[in-house]
């Protein structure tokens, strides 16, 4: 479903629900369901940043070994990408990483974590949100009716795996 169609169907009253006699006004975004979202979002991970092994469903950690990406599974298994190269930077600690920097032909994609956050929380990997890049702003796949707020590139600051400042213009 388009955001737009969404956005339509919230603002109509056929939405409305009737409990007795009195009518019921369902809001239609707060009915998503986070996980489909979540879910929808590592499916995007899957197709663009497939795992050696393995899907990013069953991700319960990312962290920097060395210079490679590092994700262990559900099951206790460990696996890196499908393509190392695709990982570029990071932020925070590289055992504990507060956010993960992936490139896809010149399109950067962040998964940021967050174990407190709204939907950190909830999930295995604790990833709080997957940010892609657009012109000037990040586009966020999980927080969808927070695009709009959604950051300016240039405060994305990142330390490339190598250890040196990652310039998002690369």
């Amino acid at each position: 479903m388009e955001i737009s169609t969404l956005n339509t169907a919230t603002n109509n009253h056929e939405n409305n629900h009737f409990v007795g006699s009195q009518p019921v006004d369902v809001n239609v975004t707060d009915a998503i369901d986070l996980d489909s979202t979540a879910t929808t979002a590592k499916l995007f991970l899957d197709m663009k940043f497939p795992l050696a092994t393995g899907s990013h469903q069953d991700a319960c950690s990312y962290v920097v070994y060395y210079q490679q990406l590092l994700i262990f599974m559900k099951d206790g298994t460990q696996t890196g990408l499908r393509y190392p190269k695709q990982f570029v930077a990071l932020n925070g600690h590289k055992s504990e990483p507060t956010a993960i920097l992936l490139n896809d032909n010149g399109v950067h994609v962040e998964l940021n974590f967050g174990r407190q956050g709204k939907n950190g929380a909830s999930d295995c990997a604790n990833i709080e949100d997957i940010l892609v890049e657009g012109h000037q702003y990040w586009i966020s796949l999980i927080n969808v009716e927070n695009t709009a707020m959604a950051t300016s590139m240039l405060d994305h600051a990142f330390t490339a795996k190598d250890g040196s400042d990652y310039d998002l213009k690369r």
